[in-house]
């Protein structure tokens, strides 16, 4: 009999309890996926929104720590424009609004005519014609979640607008969200001539080593204002990083768990086989290939929960993205990097799991061993 056959012999004498370590290590990576892939999705996303509207630099106040950037006067976007290496700059406004049904959606406020619209693909209806029109654009999973197409009324707050088209994007942010013109948005929010976002699109001509000049002066023209690009964004905002911290936390808990439960469960196997470890010991067995066994018994566990775990937690990702209320609002973003360190992760926590029931095991001496009752 080999020591392999040994181990899954062992693991097979209480099939239920180690079935139960296998879900309990597969929750804990499951959550680590899950949470995982919807905290990169998220910074994904936002760098997808700008990248499709060939944004550059975004520029924003600093000094607030919001979800969303405090509002400042669309004038400031002229000190921009005159910057060297800046080809165009457009003030943008932003906001998280209820419509309708849908309790929070996100609303974007764009000027007419200006580039961040180019990238905007219409599946049907038009865009909206000017400032002056009560007329909103929907994105496809927006005007889907919404139950809405063109020409119908649509409320947003308090007032009532009419649909004037429905469009798509490469940007899945983008999709689940509602376009007004700028100052639409403005009286909407009372933010009268007020934007909090700045898209700078830069000159063909600019290189990456031009990048941090341009950065300098556009901070220096506005005190109190950052330039970011599209992968910074996202870490700058408050309500990402302390969501991925939340889902870290929970993530860490989850593991501990899953780790106090695959030492429980190689524990009570050790103390259930005191014996039979002491007539292993006395028939030549050394103390490290007990270690070893129990070690593999341990390994063998958190290896199964893990690719359990990794697939429940690709599951329960898919599950998401199907529910209605997560749709558009949610992007997933699975890495092999990420889903390997989570199967190191759940092979490292029955490493630890096992060594104490490893050490316990082997410290045994053969003469108490076969005493034990």
């Amino acid at each position: 009999m080999t020591l392999f056959s040994i181990v899954w012999k062992n693991l097979l004498r209480r099939p239920l309890r180690s079935l139960l370590t296998i879900v309990g290590i597969a929750i804990g990576i499951a959550a680590v996926v899950a949470l995982t892939t919807i905290a990169w999705g998220f910074d994904r996303a936002w760098s997808q929104v700008y990248q499709a509207r060939g944004t550059g630099l975004i520029v924003a106040r600093i000094a607030s720590r919001d979800p969303l950037p405090t509002s400042f006067p669309q004038g400031l976007v002229a000190k921009v424009t005159g910057i060297r290496g800046v080809e165009a700059a457009v003030g943008v406004l932003s906001d998280v609004m209820s419509i309708e049904d849908a309790p929070a959606m996100l609303v974007f406020g764009w000027p007419i005519g200006t580039f961040v619209w180019d990238h905007l693909a219409l599946a049907r209806g038009r865009f909206p014609t000017g400032d002056a029109e009560r007329e909103v654009l929907l994105g496809a999973i927006a005007a889907e979640l919404l139950g809405k197409s063109v020409g119908d009324p649509i409320q947003i707050e308090t007032e009532e607008f009419v649909v004037c088209g429905v469009y798509s994007s490469s940007a899945t942010a983008e999709n689940g969200a509602v376009l007004l013109p700028l100052e639409r948005l403005q009286a909407l929010t009372a933010r009268d001539g007020m934007v909090n976002f700045i898209n700078v699109r830069l000159s063909p001509a600019v290189t990456e080593e031009d990048l941090p000049a341009i950065r300098e002066s556009i901070q220096t023209a506005l005190q109190g204002f950052k330039a970011f690009d599209a992968g910074e964004i996202a870490q700058a905002n408050i309500a990402i990083q302390v969501g991925k911290g939340m889902s870290l936390a929970t993530s860490l808990i989850a593991l501990v768990v899953g780790a106090v439960g695959v030492m429980n469960t190689v524990l009570m196997s050790v103390f259930e086989r005191v014996r039979e470890i002491g007539v292993l010991l006395a028939i030549g067995w050394r103390r490290r290939r007990i270690i070893l066994m129990i070690l593999l018994e341990s390994l063998c566990l958190s290896l199964l929960g893990g690719i359990a775990g990794i697939a429940s937690g690709l599951a329960a990702v898919q599950v998401l993205n199907m529910v209605p209320f997560f749709r558009g609002r949610i992007t997933t973003d699975v890495n092999l990097a990420a889903l390997l360190a989570a199967l190191a992760v759940s092979i490292g926590l029955g490493a630890l799991g096992g060594v104490y029931p490893a050490w316990r095991g082997a410290r045994m001496t053969p003469t108490d061993a076969l005493r034990h009752e």
